[in-house]
């Protein structure tokens, strides 16, 4: 059994000594290899990485080798040219060009949602061709 110890008195700073770690002894008994214990769970199955065909006779259908590449969206397209004309602007007006800001923004507005309203109507008009 350890011995117990009383705790010293703190010390603030750089010259703190180190604390004292008590570690208890522990005696445990040797284990031989024969009574080592084995997992409980029986091990799995392996799974076929090709399954077989349907009864019916149709081959399994795969995916196509060339996706359908994603169409962009309007919403990204209209809001990236939005930050770039911020981006320009603010450019200009470093460079020392006077600039109406009050102006500008509203035109931005009025650019982007009327670019918004329009990219949404010619692509339901696109997705109506298609069907």
């Amino acid at each position: 059994m350890p011995k117990a110890t009383t705790p010293e008195p703190a010390v603030v700073g750089l010259d703190a000594p180190e604390p004292k770690v008590i570690v208890p002894e522990t005696k445990a008994a040797p284990v031989s290899p024969a009574v080592v214990a084995t997992p409980a769970v029986p091990p799995v199955p392996a799974v076929p990485t090709v399954l077989p065909a349907p009864a019916g006779g149709t081959p399994p259908v795969y995916p196509s080798a060339d996706p359908a590449r994603p169409t962009l969206r309007v919403g990204t397209i209209v809001w990236g040219l939005v930050i770039t004309a911020i981006g320009i602007g603010i450019i200009a007006s470093a460079a020392g060009a006077q600039v109406d800001v009050q102006l500008a923004l509203i035109a931005l507005l009025a650019g982007s949602g009327i670019a918004l309203l329009a990219g949404s109507v010619l692509g339901s008009m696109r997705r109506r061709e298609r069907r």
